[in-house]
């Protein structure tokens, strides 16, 4: 994954800061060096071991993560299903509506035919009777 630039301004004041450490422990061993005694002759490698470290970790751990794949692949399939199962619904929503005018018009025909038979039944039955 690419490294943001805010993420690298982070680290490089993290790193500033280490280093402004580092000149500040350098600047203090080299003044009081002679009261310190026989340990200073150690501070300044340990000075260095320890900001090199410190430099080290937060240009390492301060990386950006990698995605999970598998959740992420995990996440694509159910988008992808949820995707297919609102087409689903959409087309039998569609459908459902087609069906229900349809038998709105069916329902409209067969009255309108028993209507029309009841009409002419009557009609003939007024016929037969005169």
């Amino acid at each position: 994954m690419k490294d943001s630039l805010g993420n690298n301004v982070t680290k490089t004041l993290a790193t500033t800061a280490v280093a402004g450490a580092t000149a500040v422990l350098f600047i203090t061993t080299a003044v009081s060096g002679n009261s310190l005694g026989g340990f200073a002759a150690y501070l300044p490698i340990l000075i260095l071991v320890t900001s090199s470290l410190s430099v080290a970790s937060i240009w390492f751990f301060g990386r950006p993560r990698k995605s999970d794949s598998a959740s992420l692949k995990k996440l694509q399939q159910l988008e992808a299903r949820i995707s297919e199962l609102e087409t689903r619904i959409s087309n039998a929503e569609i459908v459902e509506n087609f069906e229900n005018r349809l038998a709105e018009k069916e329902i409209k025909a067969r009255t309108q035919q028993n209507s029309s038979y009841s009409q002419m039944e009557s009609h003939l039955e007024s016929h037969l009777e005169s």
